[in-house]
């Protein structure tokens, strides 16, 4: 890992500073910081379309706005890892044993979104990650929900690869006498008649209203269960992130998953966005930039669990993308839909986003510092890059000065 300073002491949650020397990206003169401002700091990914940090940049090329609020990018350090998919050298694993940050990567499988066949596929593509990983990465591995793997970050790899052999998927579709979707299920449970009618037409072959009544009921019973089943899939990776949060350092969550379902209607049954989204910013406020790796196996199990297409199949498909883009945005990071393969190509576009990222020195006013979570927006004036960065920050209090030092 290369990191462009001769200085370094902060916190990447936020510190108040007087000064400090770095050595400037691009060889160019840093401006100076002026004594006494009040400083936090804010690490953001800019990356092209292929993935590749951009590693150019000057503060001057950063906007930053608080609460919708511009402030100033005094300063932007690169923080550099060796290239994705190469090997560490001899100086940097000497600097990551010494105890110099190191990437720090967590896998997360939501068991519960994953059908057996389906989690062995996932659990596969996840051990190919992790043998692409530097000796010098942290890596864990943490089972949603129950936790089980091995959530220790550690640089035993092998043993982390082993642990994912245990991953088992847990999705058991729920018993029912009609052929609903998940779409069909949250229009007809919040009470769409419309939505009744259509399936009705087509399930009950003049069954008349005693199968309306049924197919209602069944409705009602389905998005029980599967507000059950995401609630606890979101109490799995609140402890994890709970967890990580009294972790040090910039952490990495990458989350495996067979989809987060997020209804499309505004209001009515199966709609948990506002919990999705909280989760989200509990990461961000922990630090941790979240990516999410969306397994999408719903045209497959179109035609082995139903007699064909339904009509919201891609309704359906977006509806279980939609909570883990809900997630991974708050975070700061991205969601990368895999429908057919095995997902190489996804976690290979992690570790290159992740070889690399700005540490930027923003200047604060008086009253963002209120030990609250703040709205933050980081974009550059690049064309064709994309910023990845946090959606809220903590900024601490001003730390009052003791006796001894009011007394000096």
């Amino acid at each position: 890992m290369h990191i462009r300073l001769e200085y370094l002491a902060w916190t990447l949650l936020g510190f108040s500073a007087l000064a400090w020397t770095t050595a400037p990206v691009g060889g160019g003169q840093q401006p100076p910081i002026r004594s006494g401002v009040e400083l936090v700091l804010v690490d953001a990914q800019v990356i092209d379309r292929q993935g590749w940090p951009i590693t150019s940049l000057q503060p001057n090329d950063f906007e930053l706005f608080i609460d919708g609020k511009r402030r100033k990018v005094a300063a932007a350090v690169l923080v550099q890892y060796a290239a994705a998919g190469g090997s560490a050298t001899a100086k940097e694993s000497h600097e990551a044993a010494a105890g110099t940050e190191r990437r720090q990567f967590m896998l997360a499988v939501d068991a519960h979104s994953f059908a057996p066949g389906a989690a062995m596929a996932a659990a596969r593509a996840a051990g190919r990650f992790i043998e692409r990983l530097e000796p010098a990465d942290l890596v864990g591995l943490y089972t949603v929900p129950g936790g089980a793997g091995s959530a220790e970050l550690t640089t035993d790899h092998a043993s982390v690869r082993k642990s994912l052999d245990r991953v088992v998927g847990r999705l058991e579709p729920p018993p029912t006498s009609y052929n609903l979707s998940k779409s069909e299920i949250a229009d007809i449970s919040s009470g769409d008649a419309e939505a009744l009618s259509r399936v009705a037409a087509r399930e009950c072959a003049g069954g008349g209203n005693s199968c309306r009544r049924a197919i209602y009921a069944d409705a009602v019973a389905l998005a029980g269960y599967l507000e059950a089943q995401i609630a606890s899939s979101l109490s799995g990776l609140r402890g994890l992130i709970r967890g990580l949060a009294s972790v040090s350092g910039r952490k990495t969550l990458v989350l495996v998953s067979g989809g987060l379902f997020a209804s499309d209607r505004s209001s009515g049954r199966v709609n948990m966005g506002a919990e999705i989204r909280e989760l989200g910013r509990e990461a961000a406020q922990a630090n941790i930039t979240l990516y999410a790796l969306h397994m999408d196996s719903s045209f497959i199990d179109a035609f082995a669990t139903r007699p064909g297409i339904t009509p919201t199949l891609f309704r359906d498909g977006n509806a279980l993308a939609a909570g883990l883009e809900n997630i991974a945005g708050a975070a700061g990071g991205g969601v990368f839909r895999v429908q057919a393969g095995n997902g190489d190509f996804a976690f290979d576009r992690v570790l290159r986003e992740n070889s690399a990222y700005y540490l930027l020195s923003v200047e604060v006013e008086p009253g963002d510092r209120d030990g609250r979570a703040h709205a933050i927006k980081v974009q550059v004036r690049q064309r064709g890059a994309t910023v990845r960065s946090r959606a809220v920050v903590v900024i601490p209090k001003p730390v009052a000065p003791s006796a001894a030092q009011q007394r000096r």
